[in-house]
């Protein structure tokens, strides 16, 4: 089509969707999921032949120019569906874990209190802040073989209030800076 004037794009228009709508209707139907989907695919390809209704081939073709946009929108709407399902999946699977999370948050937190402030600083600085033994000897100003001891110490005492905080055996994660021994695999044994 030829570049037209504010009328007569109303009337091309007009004629465009009074011949064609019926048809992209029916396509979008048997193509969509759902019958919301169907509509806002048909709303989409007549505002996008609205947009473009200088590019739109006159005649017959201009059937089929609708259709293959009718085509890209309704792969647009499955990618899109596809992207918020696996965002969903995503969302609660975090709750999901966010919540286990936050239970096992509680508990560390509350076994922590249940320490005294030595053992609480000397596994903070271990398992919270990654320091090794000697690192920790530098900062308390203590010789690491009494850092290696209280930590030992305060690791117990913290497995103990936190299996009485949790009414079980404590089950957390290795510290990547401490090797379990191979009868325990918990990071505060």
């Amino acid at each position: 089509m030829t570049e037209l004037d504010t009328d007569q794009r109303k009337r091309c228009f007009d004629e465009l969707f009074r011949q064609h709508v019926a048809g992209v209707a029916s396509y979008c139907r048997w193509r969509s999921g759902s019958p919301t989907d169907a509509q806002d695919a048909v709303g989409e390809v007549f505002l996008i032949a609205w947009r473009r209704l200088d590019d739109v081939p006159s005649g017959e073709a201009a059937r089929a120019w609708l259709y293959a946009t009718a085509r890209g929108v309704m792969a647009n709407q499955a990618r899109a569906d596809a992207r918020r399902s696996r965002l969903r999946e995503r969302l609660r699977a975090d709750q999901i874990a966010g919540a286990d999370d936050e239970q096992l948050t509680d508990r560390v937190r509350d076994a922590l209190a249940a320490l005294g402030p030595r053992d609480r600083e000397v596994l903070l600085l271990a398992e919270w802040e990654g320091l090794t033994p000697a690192e920790i000897a530098v900062v308390l100003q203590r010789p690491a073989v009494s850092v290696r001891s209280r930590l030992h110490r305060a690791r117990r005492r913290f497995r103990a209030a936190y299996e009485g905080v949790a009414g079980t055996p404590a089950r957390l994660s290795t510290s990547p800076h401490i090797a379990p021994t191979p009868s325990r695999t918990n990071t505060f044994s």
